[in-house]
């Protein structure tokens, strides 16, 4: 019975860490994404104001 319990909170804190690396991950994506954006938004206003609109 305690092997089981003690295999039970392994599982359940491999399920954690799992869960923590994905969070990770998605926070790195949208990061990614958000630096991206602001750099396109600032190329396009630099090619505007070059080309005088």
């Amino acid at each position: 019975m305690i092997q089981m319990m003690m295999a039970t909170i392994g599982g359940a804190s491999a399920a954690r860490a799992g869960q923590q690396q994905r969070a990770l991950m998605l926070r790195k994506t949208v990061g990614f994404a958000i630096a991206t954006s602001g750099l396109a938004v600032i190329v396009a206003q630099a090619l505007q104001h070059t080309l005088g609109g």
